[in-house]
């Protein structure tokens, strides 16, 4: 949008001083200079054509564009670091932003055309998935604030920008011997592994320093974002900017009912179902070692302290609003721990 003038009136000008007036000269449009960065391990990307796509669409857009194909972080990091006033623009997945998220250098204003099977960051933050839609987003739309989760286990420290998994489907990713999230054999074969060995664990948790659960449960979520894995709505009341992340409880205790809470959480209705529990906090403690997961990386079986790092991202975003439901109005203070 141009910038607003003055609105002002005068009198008509003279014939004479018409003629001294000078011919109005074209506007001229400086595009916005943005550096690219294709993922080209991501599950959606691969080989020149995804360059020369999106380094189009950002042209159209009115972007002068430098593209670059990073395969580890290491090369994502030296392309960000030396952005200097420059957009970057990832064309990736939900792993690309994992990726942004863990880098130990300045982080710039980022902006996502969404390139992997899920984009669940893309979908929580109204991202376009049409890449026309989101190059013209990408080059003239606003940054936003968006929080990540600092995950510190014994062995590491880390960011998760979707969410934390602790049991269950945790159990299923570390059997994941796929390349990469596209690889659905390599899903169902895990999935149906960890189910064949399912059993409720042990899982002691506490938020905001207060004792929250503690018994045999099948799953935990700790969540910055609505949606995790393969797009399972499992956050409908989060809010990606709120300093706040929801800790979600499920307990099950046979196969049936396990994949009846997976099922409902699927759409995000299983909040209100028997077995579900949760609340929301600026900090969560897993006091039991679990197996976990943050975002889609494997952890182990570990213990972990989560708190939210607000604003970590700054991402361009059609708007970060709230996507809390009615659900919010009826949390209650955390149920006293089981014996």
């Amino acid at each position: 949008m141009p910038p607003k003038t003055a609105l002002h009136t005068s009198l008509p000008a003279s014939p004479e001083r018409r003629s001294r007036t000078r011919p109005r000269a074209g506007l001229t449009v400086v595009g916005r200079e943005v550096d690219l960065v294709v993922n080209g391990r991501a599950s959606g990307t691969a080989g020149a054509d995804v360059v020369a796509a999106a380094t189009a669409a950002l042209r159209n857009a009115g972007a002068r564009v430098r593209a670059h194909v990073t395969a580890d972080p290491a090369e994502l990091a030296a392309v960000v670091g030396a952005a200097d006033d420059r957009r970057v623009v990832l064309a990736g997945g939900d792993g690309t932003v994992h990726a942004l998220a863990n880098l130990d250098v300045p982080l710039p204003v980022t902006a996502l055309l969404p390139a992997g099977r899920a984009n669940n960051i893309a979908r929580a933050l109204g991202i376009p998935v049409d890449w026309a839609a989101a190059a013209r987003l990408a080059v003239r739309g606003r940054p936003a604030a968006v929080d990540a989760l600092h995950v510190v286990t014994p062995q590491r420290s880390l960011f998760a920008v979707e969410g934390v998994s602790a049991g269950f489907h945790a159990g299923a990713r570390h059997r994941y011997d796929g390349t990469n999230s596209a690889d659905l054999a390599a899903g169902a074969r895990a999935l149906a592994a960890e189910l064949r060995a399912f059993r409720p664990r042990e899982v002691g948790l506490s938020v905001d320093g207060a004792p929250f659960f503690a018994g045999p449960a099948a799953q935990v979520f700790l969540s910055n974002l609505p949606y995790f894995g393969f797009g399972f709505h499992v956050d409908p009341v989060a809010d990606p900017s709120d300093g706040r992340l929801e800790a979600i409880v499920m307990e099950a205790g046979t196969r049936r009912a396990i994949v009846g809470l997976l099922a409902a959480a699927r759409d995000g209705r299983h909040l209100e179902r028997a077995g579900v529990r949760w609340s929301s906090a600026t900090r969560a403690q897993l006091e039991r070692p679990v197996p976990l997961v943050a975002d889609a990386e494997p952890l182990g079986v570990t213990t972990a302290q989560v708190t939210v790092a607000a604003g970590r991202l700054r991402l361009v975003a059609p708007e970060v609003r709230s996507t809390v439901s009615a659900l919010r109005p009826r949390l209650v203070s955390a149920p006293e721990v089981q014996p």
